[in-house]
This record gives structure tokens, sequence and C-alpha cells, in this order.
């Protein structure tokens, strides 16, 4: 598999496990949580990822403070990845001020850090040891990736709603559309867990997301992916909440 192509495959394992301050309750999120994920293609378990969320509140506003850490090793016949990268952020009122992205993406350091100031989100980018600049207009998107925006969208009717979203991922905006499929039940460690499922898909990939509302707050419990030529699952093995 050439250069390309491997881009194209780990970009799908790129994948939001932060929990969303806002409910249809109103009820604001406390404490902290941790989550822990398996990620699996084409049936093999080849990373995993575990993200904790810390909840407070800044001059009356509710603010998350969320860590990441993901861990890939494929090694098939016709490919071998490894990617190990931590990503962090701030959300205030619900919505992302602060971003970065620290790691190896097969060997190659790659840095981005975001920050939004002066109604621009500016993100300054090194990889292969030389810097960039990406800056994107605050009026530009509706909002980014790291907001689940899907789990506050009203799906009256199941009609598909579309919105602009900032893709920190690719650094860009693009339209993303999000479908609800149905209600379902996901099993964690034993434990049954009723939730919705949503699918969502633009220019650069599709997904579909298995989450619950709960106490002011969003969990993923699982999501699927596909991208040109390759597919993946990233399965939660345990979510644990403290007050």
């Amino acid at each position: 598999m050439n250069i390309l192509n491997h881009k194209k495959w780990i970009l799908l394992l790129t994948l939001l496990v932060a929990l969303l301050p806002a409910s249809p309750s109103g009820a604001e999120p406390k404490g902290s949580t941790l989550s822990s994920y398996s990620v699996y293609s084409k049936g093999f378990r080849i990373g995993t990822i575990t993200s904790s969320q810390q909840f407070s509140e800044q001059n009356g506003s509710p603010v998350i403070r969320f860590e990441t850490r993901t861990t890939v090793k494929a090694a098939f016949l016709w490919l071998r990845y490894s990617l190990n990268t931590v990503e962090s952020g701030i959300l205030k009122n619900g919505a992302l001020i602060a971003y970065s992205r620290y790691g190896e993406d097969n060997g190659v350091r790659i840095d981005v850090e975001g920050r939004l100031e002066d109604d621009h989100f500016r993100f300054d980018i090194r990889e292969h040891g030389v810097p960039r600049t990406v800056t994107i207009p605050r009026r530009s998107y509706e909002a980014t990736t790291m907001e689940f925006p899907e789990a506050r969208l009203d799906f009256h009717g199941k009609a598909p709603v579309s919105i602009r979203v900032l893709d920190v991922e690719h650094l860009a905006v693009v339209a993303r559309e999000y479908r609800f499929d149905r209600d379902a039940t996901c099993t964690i460690s034993g434990k049954h867990y009723p939730c919705q499922v949503l699918e969502f898909s633009d220019q650069n990939k599709s997904a579909r997301r298995w989450i619950r509302k709960e106490n002011g707050t969003v969990l993923m419990y699982r999501q699927d992916g596909s991208g040109a030529k390759s597919s993946y699952s990233v399965q939660a093995t345990s979510i644990v909440q403290e007050p």
C-alpha cells in the first residue's frame, strides 16, 4: 500500500470521545469521566483509545477539559502502520476554544495547536519539521467535530440534517449530513444501555455512532466508519463517571 493510502486508512481512526456539556434537560455536567475503547479493523484488534474528561466552571460558564490517548499498531500483509497521539482541548459553553494534537504518525512527528481568537480558529502545524498555519473564520462553521453536534440536532420526522462543521482532523470546514438511524441497546461489561444510532457523512468519510444522553452529557459507546478503501470499529470497553 502506498503512502497516500496509508494516510487515508489511518485518518478514519480519528474520533471524538469527549463528552458534550448540553442536554435537552438543561442539566450541567459535573465531576469527571474516564472512557476506554478498543479499535478493530478487518476483524483484528489493532489499538486502544483512552479518554478523560474533567468538568468545571469558569466565570459561571461550564468548561470541559479533555485528553485522548490513541495507540494503533496494524500489521497486515498489505499494511504496517503505527500511530501514537495525545489529543487535548477545552470546550466552554459547549464550544471548542482550544485544541492540540501531538504524536507520531507512522514514525513522522506531527504537532497541531489551535485556539479560538479574534473570531478565527488558528491552527499552528508542524509536520516533517515544516511549520504552517491554517486560519478558519468562526462565522464559516456552526460547530466543530469535538462537540458532538449530532446530539443537539432535532431529527423530528427522521429527516437528515446538514450543517457546516469544522473538522479538526482535516483542519477544514465540511458540509456534514447527519441522520437518525434507530434506537438500540449497547452492552458494555455485561451491562445493557439504551442508546441512539446516528450516522454522518461528508466528502472525507462516513460513520455510524451509538450514543446516549445522560446527566447533561453525551456518552459514545461505539463508532463504525469507512473511507475510500478501508473500515474500522471503535468499541467502548468501560466508561466510568465520578461525581
